[in-house]
């Protein structure tokens, strides 16, 4: 009996040591799922340019997110000087990473100078660096390998060439185990090019198209204090942001509910939101980063605000700013 127990335990020892090498060879040897950057070619024309320059600065808010930001004053409105220069976002309470997004001017040592258009769009919809590391997902790689089409991402190529060369190093994202290991799983090669963008003219196709490339999901999903979606409180908000020195804000609840969501806005009140950085009671938002959209044309945000018109409503009361 002693020696079948001996043996079971062995049998046992060897299956755990399999499992082990193959969870090593599956997260840290053939991931991330990557391929050779693309040859692409980003053109400079001056249409091309300012359409990069929309999608940037109105849009996706690519410098709003990579680039230091005044937090003290509504809009969270760059740095003079570094625009686009990377970020550290500091601690996040209980989450088990620290985010500092890469530095996207053209400086060589620091920033994008050295890469190639291809490993530029390829780390925009496929997740991967230069390097060849998995980008964390809170640069919505994902959402944009389903959703920028081959001309809008070189278009935004284009303008961030145009951008002034800072010399800045923000370091990189700690994540901590066993989160890293799962966030070198996500990426993959596309199997298909994006679809162009939805026309203006098909309004509520395109809302959805910007409610994506906005990242609103980002900021307005609800989440635990680790920092991870919490499941049907789709755009319900709750996300607690601190302002330094001022108090604290929270993400709004951008579903149609009448009494904690968006039910309750006319459709002004929500272009006023946009565009001014005013919420319907006339407070000026702090963090939500209206100053970039705020530049988005008429069109584009009445399809956006037609775009969270079917949200379904989630009752989430949203507690009240505390900011001075």
């Amino acid at each position: 009996m002693k020696k079948v127990l001996v043996r079971g335990a062995a049998v046992v020892g060897a299956l755990l040591g399999l499992a082990a090498t193959g969870l090593v060879v599956k997260f840290y040897l053939l991931s991330p799922a990557s391929r050779p950057a693309p040859a692409l070619t980003a053109p400079q024309t001056p249409e091309a340019i300012a359409r990069g320059e929309y999608l940037v600065e109105h849009v996706t808010g690519c410098t709003g997110c990579h680039s230091p930001v005044d937090e003290s004053k509504p809009g969270d409105p760059p740095v003079p000087g570094k625009v686009g220069a990377g970020r550290d976002f500091g601690p996040m309470g209980e989450a088990p990473f620290r985010l500092r997004s890469h530095n996207l001017t053209p400086d060589e040592a620091t920033g994008i100078g050295s890469w190639s258009d291809g490993e530029i769009v390829r780390a925009m919809r496929e997740g991967v660096g230069k390097d060849g590391h998995a980008l964390f997902p809170q640069m919505p790689w994902q959402t944009y390998g389903r959703a920028l089409s081959d001309d809008d991402a070189l278009a935004i190529v284009a303008y961030l060439r145009t951008l002034p060369a800072v010399a800045n190093e923000p370091g990189k994202t700690e994540v901590k185990f066993p989160v890293s290991m799962f966030i070198r799983a996500l990426p993959k090669p596309l199997a298909a090019s994006p679809p162009p963008a939805p026309s203006p003219s098909d309004r509520l196709a395109r809302g959805r198209w910007l409610l994506d490339m906005c990242s609103c999901h980002d900021c307005h999903d609800g989440k635990n204090a680790r920092m991870e979606n919490v499941p049907g409180l789709e755009l319900a908000g709750g996300m607690k942001f601190p302002v330094p020195g001022k108090g604290e804000v929270y993400a709004a609840n951008l579903t149609s509910d009448q009494a904690t969501g968006l039910g309750a806005y006319s459709d002004e009140d929500i272009v006023r939101a946009l565009s001014e950085g005013k919420n319907k009671s006339g407070r000026y938002l702090y963090v939500m980063p209206w100053s970039y959209y705020a530049g988005m044309t008429k069109e584009d945000k009445d399809a956006l605000v037609l775009a969270l018109r079917e949200v379904k409503p989630i009752a989430n009361l949203v507690p009240a700013a505390t900011v001075k």
